[in-house]
């Protein structure tokens, strides 16, 4: 049995490949409580002998917990299991594994120059053209990372709840001003980014997909952009030279 991790900043995915090819989540964790557990996963611990997993992981402290744990029966993907990817515009070195598995999986199931919307913690966008040259992409916070973020570092501002609503521009008070600000910046920003990415890549039809937690948000208020494939990351673990996809 070939199991596939995600190791995020704020949740963790567990899954199996079926036998058509798309992943069936097992079970979706917390990544800080995982952290707390010492990387103690229960299913995998009730797996059979004989496993083998593979995993993208974000989080250094779990990445080496779990290695410790689980040793040998885990492997954690680097950019050289992604030989259908060509990287010589970007520095591997400093890409996170899990935009390079949402670019592996948008390649192999795109056919076609595509732009990854990672809507999560962080807004990541990683583009690759049609002959699997991963072109650049860019970071900035998530909607909720920003909520946090002003509550944090500021002395009366509130923390916020996501809403799905899309808000007018002119707040009538804080906490509107706060919401206008934060997701009508989040929204123009992602729209400002695509077109950006239309232009240097020198194509005009390039599909745009939205994956991540909040990816329903931006689909709503981003024209160009469509949902992509379920569990999209996990495909790309699956899509490495060690796995079944």
């Amino acid at each position: 049995m070939q199991i596939l991790l995600n190791i995020g900043n704020t949740h963790s995915q567990i899954a199996k490949m079926t036998a058509n090819g798309v992943p069936e989540l097992l079970a979706q964790l917390d990544s800080p409580a995982l952290l707390a557990a010492q990387g103690a996963v229960e299913l995998l611990d009730a797996l059979p002998a004989g496993w083998q997993g593979l995993a993208v992981s974000v989080v250094p402290a779990l990445t080496g917990l779990l290695h410790n744990r689980y040793g040998d029966a885990l492997r954690f993907l680097g950019p050289a299991d992604f030989p259908q990817l060509d990287f010589q515009r970007v520095d591997t070195s400093t890409l996170g594994m899990d935009r390079i598995a949402n670019a592996a999986a948008a390649h192999a199931l795109a056919g076609r120059a595509v732009v990854v919307v990672d809507c999560g913690t962080a807004i990541t966008l990683e583009a690759v053209d049609a002959d699997g040259r991963f072109m650049g992409g860019a970071i900035l916070p998530g909607r909720l990372l920003m909520r946090r973020s002003l509550a944090a570092y500021t002395a009366q501002l509130p923390l916020l709840s996501l809403q799905q609503q899309r808000p007018a521009a002119l707040g009538r008070c804080t906490r509107e001003a706060m919401t206008a600000g934060m997701d009508l910046g989040a929204v123009g920003a992602v729209t400002y980014l695509l077109e950006q990415c239309r232009l240097e890549m020198g194509a005009a039809d390039i599909l745009c997909w939205a994956v991540g937690g909040d990816a329903a948000f931006f689909c709503d208020n981003v024209p160009e952009l469509i949902p992509g494939p379920e569990y999209l990351t996990l495909r790309g673990v699956a899509c490495s030279r060690h796995g079944a996809g």
